[in-house]
């Protein structure tokens, strides 16, 4: 049975939603434009691993080939590195320990950045290239946690007795948003990159609104929401006024990324990978099949 699309954050931190049954289309959309996309994906003998799609001739490369859970990739900002979280250091003692780890965009030279047993999930690189965010359980509640690319200087962000995940750097480095249900359903915050001060509610909706992604020039961010009914797009000026919609909820679409030049956002939906351009000429479905989920695309840098 296909698994629901996410609509609580704890669910969505455990990793136990999203990965929903691929729909294929036989109308594939407008032309998407060219670039590269990162994205995890069970095509091949049902292990979740890295993928990179490039969408100028649709081909797709395999970055990790073992019989770990890889999973939430995302790029270094010069493109050169990969960062994602894996049980591929499976401890015996937990029943799901994921930690973080980073490799060349080749998917060689992976070395293991944390370690502890817990969850350390949802990585995002920062802007400068320095430090990692993440989210973790390791205090016995999902906060959210700095360190540096060599493992040096860990910082907690977040001390809240709700979930806190999905961090995103704004492009300047000085903020970072993220999903939290502290008031009791999942919104999205904002927060100071240095010390977690200076917390800022942008969405103040009755039902979940998850995965917050800046534009490259820091005035919008791009996430999706359940309030009207299923998941859907939405973007928002980066204060939280001007909320819109961009797709329909009548299919569940989640987790944006922006292109390069701002011009697209890239996005999942049923398991297929979609991307969506701003100037209205149209959705583009670019990978999928009808077995396999393909999940969470990242723009190449």
């Amino acid at each position: 049975m296909p698994v629901r699309p996410v609509r609580c954050l704890t669910a969505a931190l455990a990793l136990t939603g999203a990965l929903i049954a691929a729909c294929a289309e036989e109308d594939r959309g407008p032309d998407p434009g060219t670039g590269e996309l990162l994205f995890t994906s069970n095509r091949i003998f049902g292990q979740y691993d890295v993928f990179v799609l490039d969408l100028a001739d649709r081909s797709q490369r395999r970055v990790t080939d073992t019989l770990a859970f890889d999973f939430w990739p995302g790029w270094s900002p010069d493109g050169t590195r990969i960062v994602f979280q894996s049980d591929r250091g499976f401890n015996t003692d937990t029943v799901f320990d994921q930690d973080i780890y980073i490799m060349n965009a080749d998917g060689t030279g992976a070395y293991q950045l944390t370690f502890h047993d817990s969850t350390d999930a949802q990585p995002e690189w920062s802007p400068d290239g320095t430090k990692i965010a993440f989210s973790s359980n390791r205090s016995g509640n999902y906060e959210i946690y700095v360190v540096n690319t060599d493992g040096a200087n860990l910082v907690q962000l977040t001390n809240h007795a709700a979930a806190d995940g999905q961090p995103a750097w704004s492009p300047d480095g000085l903020r970072i948003a993220f999903a939290s249900d502290r008031d009791g359903d999942a919104e999205i915050y904002t927060m100071s990159a240095a010390d977690g001060s200076g917390v800022a509610q942008l969405t103040t909706s009755d039902d979940s609104d998850l995965g917050p992604a800046w534009s490259p020039d820091g005035s919008r961010i791009a996430f999706h929401s359940d309030s009207t009914g299923g998941f859907a797009i939405y973007v928002m000026n980066a204060d939280g006024s001007g909320k819109a919609r961009l797709t329909d909820p009548g299919t569940p679409d989640e987790l944006p990324s922006w292109s390069p030049d701002g011009t697209r956002l890239a996005y999942d939906s049923q398991g297929d990978l979609f991307v969506l351009w701003l100037d209205g000429r149209g959705t583009a479905r670019v990978a999928g099949d009808e077995i396999n989920a393909y999940f969470r695309p990242r723009w190449r840098p």
